[in-house]
């Protein structure tokens, strides 16, 4: 039983500290986009991710059938872009990188953008893949 309570707390310390590894800026929970529309997506690197090798990013979009999406684990839909993500420092603060996409054409009503990141991790290193999500809506 102290086993699985030790597991347990270091896999909560993992999540808390590698929770933080990038962040979605934009588009961001109930954004309204339409097809064929040009759209900025803006991926955030957080000072936490001193230690992590980027391996790259994809950003996809997906229809969330009946309301309900699926999980950017089993599927990511339409990829808008896959490939390296070199974010620069902004005199505004904060290091991030924008990404000039097209909406694809997809039926109006719920959606989810995805943002999927890989990379290493650690002295050994080892792969760390993560989601951020946005809830969006096609119209």
């Amino acid at each position: 039983m102290k086993f699985f309570s030790v597991a347990v707390v270091l896999a909560t310390v993992a999540v808390s500290v590698f929770g933080q590894t990038i962040e979605l800026g934009y588009p961001t929970d109930g954004t309204v986009l339409t097809p064929g529309a040009s759209l900025t997506a803006q991926v955030i690197q957080p000072e936490s991710m001193a230690s992590c090798i980027q391996v790259g990013i994809a950003l996809a979009m997906d229809s969330c059938a009946d309301g309900v999406c699926p999980q950017p684990a089993d599927q990511l839909g339409i990829v808008l872009y896959a490939g390296p993500w070199t974010p620069t420092g902004h005199p505004q603060g904060g290091f991030y990188q924008n990404f000039t996409l097209q909406v694809p054409e997809m039926s109006e009503g719920p959606a989810i953008f995805t943002l999927t990141h890989l990379c290493l991790l650690g002295g050994g290193p080892y792969p760390f893949l993560e989601f951020r999500n946005a809830s969006v809506t096609i119209a």
